[in-house]
């Protein structure tokens, strides 16, 4: 045997062949792990397998090793490949945990990140636990015992999942404020409880789970199996969260061979783009009332002057993230400076804050010209007769919103700068569009 993942506590099979010119009297069975000495599993077995209980506690790098006797008091021996006594489902999905073991620098990144906090359950009636955030209180007239899973909390917005259906908690349905948006010191404004689906006739389900879980099955994949047999659940997941079996694939073939290439590593942006995109039209980037929508960034990228020759991860570290620090901490892994050597006549900003602006919405505005998550398409339409408006048309035919493949300069400017005809911005001086372009047309 060799290359396999075998279940903690499993009964194993070990078969052997063993001939001799004198009689093969036993054979003695032990097993080695980790490269270290042998424990003697049995001896003097006679015929030619033996069933093994193997160690409930979880083993890597094991190997059988099969030791003949004869009559005559010799001995040959033989070893097996190495493979595995861990614990896995199905499907062949280990959890984060046992990743851990071996890739300690990879998960303490990922477990500091959002990725894992996109769904959160809820055990034994306790709030679930965020390294960098908190989510305080579930809606009006809940408790926690009335929640199985929260979606987010990490970095922008939360929402709820019931108990005893596992339907999502909606304004229309329950009665209640049901989106928790969390404090962002970084734009000056706090928590608040803001409506959610407000106008539903039906309980909303979840169906989130292909970028909010790791290995999600819809009803399709599983034949119409709900998560914890919750009716509201559409489909079933291997672990909460964005960990890395969903990126990497499931991992018990790789603990077991210790091969990597029995783990997938897809450095491709398309894999960054299964998730940070809505819909299936890489061309569409869709907008609603008067921002782009969140995670379309691969969208935005695609649209960008980036797509031809750079890939996400050659800005990202996708293990670590970028909010409540982590960029700094190793997330962007090539700043603007790297790459884009013109000088900014325009201190104290940073590139970011005018290629980048926060054009994008999640959880709130924070007012007319600034959404809460950065835009991706970096290029500026420095044009002083274009306003944000100009970003967006309705295609012919349809009833979504799209956008230009560029942001307009009050999206650039007025997360600074004031508006002087609606006073709304950043509080800094009021300037007019015309002003904004003449000054946009000389800060490099």
């Amino acid at each position: 045997m060799g290359g396999e993942a075998v279940q903690p506590g499993a009964d194993l099979e070990i078969t052997w062949t063993a001939t001799d010119d004198n009689e093969v009297v036993g054979v003695d069975l032990s097993y080695s792990h980790g490269g270290g000495s042998g424990t003697v599993i049995a001896t003097g077995v006679t015929g030619s397998s033996y069933t093994w209980t193997v160690p409930r506690n979880q083993l890597v790098s094991v190997k059988l090793k099969a030791t003949a006797v004869d009559g005559s008091g010799q001995t040959g021996d033989d070893e097996s490949d190495i493979f595995a006594i861990v614990a896995h489902s199905a499907r062949g999905y280990v959890q984060s945990s046992t990743c851990r073991n071996c890739h300690i620098d990879y998960y303490n990144g990922m477990i500091n990140s959002g990725h894992p906090y996109k769904l959160n359950a809820v055990v034994a009636g306790q709030a679930p636990e965020y390294p960098n955030s908190e989510v305080p209180s579930p809606p009006t007239g809940f408790t926690w015992d009335d929640i199985a899973y929260v979606i987010g909390g990490y970095g922008w917005k939360a929402r709820y999942i019931t108990a005893d259906s596992g339907w999502i908690i909606t304004d229309a349905m329950d009665g209640v404020n049901a989106q928790y948006n969390l404090p962002r010191d970084d734009l000056g404004v706090g928590s608040e409880w803001v409506a959610y689906h407000a106008s539903d006739t039906e309980r909303k389900p979840y169906d989130c789970g292909a970028c909010h879980t790791t290995g999600w099955q819809s009803f399709d994949d599983n034949g119409g199996v709900h998560q914890d047999g919750l009716v509201g659940i559409a489909g079933t997941w291997e672990e909460t969260g964005i960990t890395c079996e969903e990126c990497h694939g499931a991992g018990a073939d790789h603990v077991a061979s210790q091969s990597a290439s029995d783990i997938t590593v897809d450095d491709a942006s398309a894999a960054c783009g299964a998730c940070h995109r809505r819909g299936a039209d890489d061309d569409f980037i869709e907008a609603k009332g008067g921002f782009i929508r969140h995670h379309e960034q691969y969208q935005e990228w695609k649209a960008s002057p980036h797509w031809a020759f750079a890939q996400c991860n050659q800005c990202h570290d996708p293990h670590v993230g970028t909010r409540y620090g982590n960029a700094d901490a190793g997330g962007i892994v090539t700043t603007c400076e790297d790459c884009h050597t013109r000088a900014l006549n325009h201190p104290p900003v940073s590139c970011e804050s005018c290629h980048m602006p926060r054009a994008t919405k999640s959880a709130r505005a924070i007012h007319s010209f600034e959404g809460d998550v950065r835009t991706h398409l970096f290029r500026i339409n420095i044009d002083g007769t274009k306003t944000k408006d100009d970003m967006f048309f309705t295609p012919a035919g349809s009833t979504k919103l799209s956008t230009n493949p560029w942001v307009t300069l009050d999206f650039a400017c007025y997360s600074c700068h004031t508006d002087p005809n609606t006073s709304e911005g950043g509080g800094g001086p009021a300037l007019t569009m015309a002003e904004l372009a003449a000054r946009a047309a000389v800060i490099h």
